[in-house]
């Protein structure tokens, strides 16, 4: 009997894959069952058995007591290959509107060639094997240019059927007829986009995830993975419960946990980005005007993978860097995808005319009361030392305390996301693409009267103009200045006196405000 080739044992710092051979040597004597959970089949996401010698050669076969019998290597033979084509991709599910009692759920139609299309075409989503629901979506309510997201309900279901009336099948090398929907016995979301992970999808320590799963969850947070249910809901008579997970080690057990819902947790995930030549990105789309575009790709992959099939050169084997490859756009509309023994990441390239002029992004950065944050320098640090920032494009957001990078996270189009733990010496970029479009450095204003308090006093003084009746501000200057005392002798004399030089007044506020910054910094 052909042995399974897509077997992998966990290795101590990841999922690597072994040979049947292999697993002899380590285990010399007699069978080694699935319930041992030492090997798992990555098609399935199951556990598998190692046979015992005897009058066939040892070799790895699914158990008979398996919940899933639908493992490709069951169906079509060992050395199954998945293909990548158009129907073998998921279209994104989010998972959005998340409120103690309630969520709701979205699909993402990608960019397709609809603009030629009649005013009576629309696309049909309905959950397969159900009747009385259905979720219709006219030509004009679907962006031609970008991805558009549609409401599908607050129900999960496991799988749902896409319709085209008055449309053409060209559609369905972007759009699957069929859409894997919401696996009841739990399904990964990322947290911060709230996209549906797809199947052997990499999760990463420390990164938080929903998980949406039918019934009662019994298992609890221990030192290697944390749990926190969030919502409570009833469909049909049934419990549904969301939580909040993570990996806190890379350690077997969190590595066990994430399996158990077919993702793998890696310290390395998989990406896919275009590169060269000049090209603009958005959800799921790169557009180009070139005969092949250069893509990096990093993370455990087996291979890349073209539809219409293409020429793709891999152009370096160095192992310490991520993969390069030349794509050869063979047609206007090109999928690339990457992946293991299913797609991971993928993007269409559309070659056209690219548009010189584009959509400037638009960043809005505010304080946690709602007040705008404008970039550039600073001795202000905003209300509990957090600002909230939101784009109209996916980006990165950079935090940098004295010039080493200490943090960096993900943006998402439209979704806003807080930034804490400011403090003098932080500096803040906005990253989108290859471009800084914001940044602000938190920089404490230097004390310049301590070190040279009489040249200070001298230019006071020296300020020509009107002179003003003593402001009553002033005597609350004179009690912030107590360290400095040429300089409360002279604002004694003025109010003494009754007057004061209107621009020494001036330059004295601008001194005050600087000692108070200062002594408020001390205590951050």
């Amino acid at each position: 009997m052909a042995s399974l080739t897509h077997v992998c044992m966990w290795s101590g710092n990841g999922w690597k894959r072994i040979t049947a051979e292999q697993a002899a040597k380590m285990h010399p004597g007699g069978t080694v069952s699935a319930h041992s959970g030492l090997f798992m089949c990555e098609l399935c996401g199951q556990y598998v058995t190692l046979t015992d010698s005897g009058v066939q050669t040892r070799h790895f076969r699914h158990s008979a007591h398996e919940k899933s019998k639908n493992c490709p290597e069951r169906t079509f033979e060992s050395g199954y290959s998945i293909s990548y084509s158009p129907q073998e991709h998921d279209l994104p599910i989010r998972i959005t509107d998340i409120f103690a009692t309630s969520f709701r759920f979205e699909l993402g139609l990608l960019r397709a060639p609809i603009s030629s299309l009649s005013k009576e075409f629309c696309v049909e989503i309905k959950p397969k094997g159900v009747t009385g629901i259905s979720y219709v979506f006219a030509k004009e309510r679907l962006n031609c240019e970008s991805i558009t997201y549609v409401p599908i309900g607050e129900r999960p279901f496991e799988k749902y059927l896409l319709n085209l009336k008055n449309g053409s099948s060209k559609l369905l090398e972007f759009w699957p007829a069929e859409i894997n929907g919401i696996d009841p016995e739990g399904t990964l979301f990322e947290k911060t986009s709230g996209k549906k992970l797809t199947y052997d999808a990499d999760v990463e320590i420390e990164k938080e995830y929903y998980l949406l799963k039918r019934g009662y969850f019994y298992r609890k947070s221990s030192d290697s993975v944390q749990i926190k249910k969030i919502v409570q809901k009833q469909f049909g008579g049934e419990p549904w419960a969301l939580y909040v997970v993570s990996a806190s080690t890379f350690s077997e057990e969190a590595a066990r946990f994430f399996l158990d819902f077919h993702c793998r947790l890696t310290d390395h995930p998989v990406s896919l980005q275009p590169v060269w030549p000049l090209f603009t990105e958005g959800n799921y789309i790169v557009n180009h005007s070139q005969e092949s575009m250069y893509v990096l790709v990093e993370g455990n992959i087996a291979t890349v993978k073209t539809f219409p099939s293409a020429l793709v050169k891999r152009l370096n084997y160095d192992v310490l860097y991520p993969k390069l490859y030349e794509v050869y756009c063979s047609g206007r509309q090109q999928l690339i995808s990457v992946g293991r023994t299913q797609a991971l990441q993928y993007t269409y390239f559309w070659k056209e005319r690219l548009i010189q002029d584009g959509l400037e992004p638009e960043i809005s950065v505010t304080d946690l009361s709602g007040s705008e944050i404008n970039p550039g320098e600073t001795n202000i640090l905003p209300d509990n030392k957090t600002l909230v920032f939101k784009s109209t494009f996916d980006g990165e957001l950079v935090k940098f305390n004295n010039n080493r990078i200490v943090d960096r996270r993900k943006m998402f189009a439209d979704k806003q996301i807080e930034l804490d733990g400011l403090s003098y010496g932080v500096s803040v970029q906005v990253i989108i693409g290859l471009d800084i479009v914001w940044r602000i450095n938190f920089k404490k204003q230097q004390d310049t009267i301590i070190n040279d308090e009489a040249e200070i006093l001298r230019q006071i003084i020296s300020t020509s103009g009107v002179s003003i009746s003593v402001p009553h501000s002033l005597r609350n200057i004179l009690c912030g200045m107590s360290r400095y005392p040429k300089i409360c002798q002279w604002i004694q004399k003025c109010l003494k006196e009754d007057s004061i030089n209107e621009q020494a007044y001036r330059r004295l506020q601008d001194i005050y405000r600087g000692v108070r910054i200062n002594k408020q910094g001390d205590k951050i």
